[in-house]
């Protein structure tokens, strides 16, 4: 193993998932533009940055003649669609004040991602990985009825995270290209949105101090920074790695929905989170073991 290569993508992964649960701050420092306002402009600035960064690396051009195949539009359709139900359901759960529900749908999402790749890919399930979802599914029904009602912010999340990375998994494009495509996708409808709450009077200009502009512009960065470096982690680090790395963002929200932002985490609810933890230590110690397996 190259120790350089290892250490250079370990920080990346660190800096990736570092960023990814701190965006919880992000969203609440904006938290006084509407959340659907403020996923319209992600969206928008999440394009513009991408763009800029495909001109710095000279892939402009190839990008524009990819945009010129209608069948592309219709097959990054799906991943578009599931990546913006997912981006609007996570800011709007943070600024509702369902951080800690959140964090609990990021935590299920690589066993909802692995459960849809035995369903629709035909792979196979071992026994550590389906006692792992089984743990973590009571959990979610323990949560559940704690809540007296359903964790529907934790379940939208975790499965159109899980969707969106079974398309991705099927998609042609699978690098800078296809962020900046499937963004292209979701800004044209998001950039009219934009156009009329400001025209109406109820976006940023005359509602807010001019300062909230650069603030959702750097939206873009907030969201392409940490894609950049996780890709560069997984082109350098082992998956069993990368799948220890990634509960480190639901972990950060967890203690900030815990500790900064006050919302209740009572004793049923860490009964819950138990489960569920029980769930993903028996699913990554089956996903080394496939890991050894292979290597071997």
């Amino acid at each position: 193993m190259d120790k350089k290569q290892y250490a250079t993508g370990l920080m990346n992964g660190l800096g990736a998932f570092l960023l990814w649960g701190l965006l919880p701050l992000y969203w609440r420092l904006v938290g006084a533009i509407a959340p659907y306002q403020i996923f319209a402009h992600r969206v928008v600035w999440s394009l513009l940055f991408v763009l800029i960064l495909l001109l710095a690396r000279g892939e402009l051009r190839e990008f524009g003649r990819l945009v010129r195949q209608p069948k592309l539009w219709l097959r990054l359709l799906g991943p578009a669609v599931f990546i913006s139900i997912n981006w609007l359901t996570y800011i709007w759960g943070v600024n509702s004040g369902y951080v800690i529900e959140s964090s609990l749908g990021y935590y299920m999402n690589p066993l909802v991602l692995t459960l849809f790749g035995t369903v629709f890919l035909k792979e196979k399930l071992t026994r550590l990985q389906a006692a792992g979802i089984a743990l973590s599914a009571v959990g979610v029904a323990i949560k559940t009825l704690s809540y007296g009602r359903f964790p529907w912010v934790a379940i939208v999340l975790a499965v159109t995270f899980a969707v969106y990375g079974l398309l991705k998994k099927l998609s042609p494009l699978k690098s800078l290209k296809g962020l900046g495509f499937e963004t292209l996708i979701i800004s044209l409808p998001a950039l009219g949105y934009l156009l009329f709450a400001e025209l109406g009077g109820s976006g940023i200009a005359g509602n807010l101090p001019w300062y909230y502009w650069p603030l959702i512009m750097a939206s873009g960065v907030a969201t392409a920074v940490p894609l950049l470096l996780f890709a560069e982690a997984t082109s350098r680090l082992p998956l069993t790695v990368i799948g220890f790395l990634q509960y480190l963002a639901p972990t950060i929200a967890l203690f900030l929905g815990i500790f900064v932002f006050q919302e209740d985490f009572e004793a049923a609810s860490l009964l819950a989170f138990g489960f569920v933890w029980t769930g993903i230590i028996l699913f990554s110690a089956a996903q080394y073991r496939l890991f050894r397996k292979a290597a071997a």
